[in-house]
């Protein structure tokens, strides 16, 4: 059903006309109310805002909506029979025979009035106005012209009286508005075929492993689907409305310019940050042998390989690079452009750094930002969790076994030479590691078993969660190393103190795990509100884990709030205090909810009255948190 609004010039017949539009069953009809000319358009634009799709309007108000409101417009206008009624009671008014009659308003109110003076036996004269301002001037022309009365709106009519001159208003009869509704179903018919055809073609869109553009004919983007987000990189923002060369620098001013001006197809290839060729392909829009506009389609190429020696070969091939860059981590907020810049600054030197911050919460992702924007950016980025192994295993992997012979494969420390070694968890280091850690920030490295030293360039990153000053007191960590990495710190923020970054977080994972499982998901506003409304107190090991429960277990494309709030509770449930009931992913709101119900037996008003709520917002949110009869979720 087509939801549409119906707005008259004047109130009357206003229930007569509801009882008639309840029998349109195309129709949803969202008001029928009285429209002032000088709030019409703001009004449109307010209905707009609500969904409406369709307008029935009269008169100049029709006219300023169709120029200043983008929903579809019926217009209604006066039919022969209305008019032969207003006529007839004004030739007996006039008391003349075959009378001079004005009629003054807008054109598009009436039909057809070609033979109106053969079946009236009246000389009917039209003075069509195209602004409010002409209706006095008109109605003063007709009154000189020798017009004996006039048909015409509020405005022509009052002036006709000031005259003395006989005035009708123009009829607002249920012919002309049955006729609208008519024209509207016809529309409706239209309206909800293009529905269906957009939805289809969506479905379609959205499915398709391919990337998908359109443009206008200024290269502004219209419309992209859900992979074409993804070959973008989300960090991008919401590319429509943008310039295409806004979103993609690097694509060919030529490759546009001949699909938008010559109709000419074309191809232009770009490579992303994450070193894939992205190749886009530019066809023309023809309608009516007129361009308009293009569709550029993308899809993937080869990945470049920055590796020229056989021990970079090597290094790739065991996943020692760095993926992430600093546009990557910073977004534009405003809030961390200090922090983005601080990080450009320190990555160009080849100091330790030492990175703060609670687990979880994106340390090696800033490491990797940080060795992709120093001078190491082609060297290896060699990352190990300190906290995986036990410190003997540990001291082993990273300065090679004492009992190690030769032709065995270079430890970690020799690895990253040249390039940079990023320690997740540097406090689990032995006293003895860290201070062969020490020596190797200070350029000396020394394979366990050898009496050699040898002097290399190895770029330290360390990262903790715990305060390595107060270790340092205790004498559980080195007071030299702690201070050589301390020289260059920063501190990362937990995800529930950055919410700007949650969704990018998320995307980030929900794509990841998309691609390689090649399912491919929907989530829905209710879902994405929630996931940045939480507060992970997991960081980035909790939403990596939940995003590919859900894209592993839904059953469905569209994924929801409920889904996402079940998927929080299977991987981190809290226990209701008092009970062995299990709580959904910690929201405070529903624990307080079911605490309270328990405590009162079930008793809704007196739960409600504690809350300070009323009994229907208690009923509501007992829904949005699926708390059963038994106070469990």
């Amino acid at each position: 059903m087509t939801k549409t609004a119906i707005l008259l010039p004047y109130p009357a017949q206003q229930e007569q006309i509801i009882r008639m539009t309840e029998k349109v069953r195309s129709l949803d009809v969202m008001c029928v109310e009285r429209a002032h000319t000088e709030t019409v358009v703001r009004r449109g634009r307010e209905l707009e805002e609500k969904g409406c799709e369709l307008i029935i309007a009269r008169g100049v108000q029709a006219q300023l909506l169709r120029e200043n409101v983008t929903i579809p417009l019926v217009e209604m206008k006066v039919t022969t029979q209305e008019m032969g009624l207003v006529i007839r009671a004004l030739r007996k008014q006039v008391g003349t025979r075959h009378p001079k009659i004005g009629l003054v308003g807008y054109s598009n109110m009436f039909g057809n009035t070609d033979h109106y003076d053969e079946l009236f036996d009246i000389r009917l004269v039209k003075y069509m106005v195209t602004e409010n301002d002409q209706l006095v001037t008109y109605v003063d022309r007709a009154a000189q012209e020798g017009c004996e009365a006039i048909i015409g709106g509020d405005t022509a009519c009052e002036r006709a009286q000031e005259l003395g001159i006989p005035s009708f208003k123009i009829p607002a009869g249920m012919e002309s508005l049955s006729n609208a509704l008519e024209t509207a179903e016809r529309v409706s018919y239209a309206i909800e075929l293009a529905k269906t055809n957009n939805a289809e073609m969506d479905v379609m869109l959205n499915y398709t492993f391919t990337g998908i553009m359109q443009v206008d004919n200024d290269g502004v983007i219209k419309r992209i689907n859900r992979s074409g987000h993804n070959f973008l990189e989300r960090y991008l923002g919401d590319p429509v409305g943008k310039r295409v060369q806004q979103v993609i620098p690097s694509i060919r001013r030529k490759v546009l310019d001949d699909a938008l001006i010559q109709g000419k197809e074309g191809y232009s290839i770009y490579v992303n940050s994450q070193k894939m060729e992205i190749v886009v392909n530019v066809a023309p829009i023809r309608i009516d042998n007129r361009i308009q506009g293009a569709v550029l389609t993308f899809q993937e190429g080869r990945r470049i390989i920055e590796m020229d020696t056989e021990l970079h070969k090597e290094l790739y091939q065991r996943g020692f690079i760095a993926n992430f860059t600093v546009d990557q981590l910073y977004v534009g907020s405003k809030e961390t452009k200090n922090l983005e810049q601080y990080v450009r600054k320190i990555a160009q030197y080849s100091a330790p750094v030492l990175i703060l911050g609670e687990k979880g919460s994106g340390a090696e992702f800033l490491a990797q930002a940080i060795h992709n924007a120093s001078p190491l950016s082609k060297s290896a980025f060699v990352p190990v969790d300190c906290d995986a192994w036990m410190p003997e295993t540990l001291d082993d992997m990273l300065f090679g076994s004492y009992t190690s012979r030769q032709g065995t494969p270079p430890c970690l420390a020799e690895l990253a030479a040249d390039g940079t070694l990023y320690l997740n968890g540097i406090e689990m280091l032995s006293r003895e590691s860290q201070y062969k850690m020490l020596n190797l920030i200070r350029g000396k490295f020394m394979h366990n078993g050898s009496h050699r030293v040898s002097f290399t360039k190895v770029r330290v990153i360390a990262s903790t969660s715990v305060n390595l000053a107060a270790k340092v007191e205790k004498g559980e960590f080195r007071q030299d190393l702690y201070y050589a990495l301390s020289s260059l710190s920063t501190e990362i923020p937990p995800l529930r103190h950055q919410k700007e970054y949650t969704l990018f977080w998320f995307n980030h994972y929900i794509d990841q795990w998309q691609k390689q499982y090649k399912r491919y998901i929907h989530m829905t506003q209710g879902a994405l509100r929630f996931v940045q409304e939480y507060d992970w107190p997991g960081n980035l090991e909790q939403m990596a884990s939940v995003t590919e429960r859900i894209v592993l277990l839904t059953e469905k494309r569209s994924i929801d709030e409920a889904f996402v709030k079940k998927q929080m509770e299977q991987i981190l449930p809290d226990i209701l205090p008092g009970t062995e009931k299990v709580v959904l992913y910690k929201d405070k709101e529903a624990a307080r909810i079911a605490e309270l119900l328990k405590k009162y037996g079930g008793n809704r008003e007196k739960v409600a009255a504690e809350l300070g709520i009323s009994k229907t917002t208690l009923w509501r949110r007992i829904k949005k948190y699926g708390i059963e009869k038994d106070f469990s979720f």
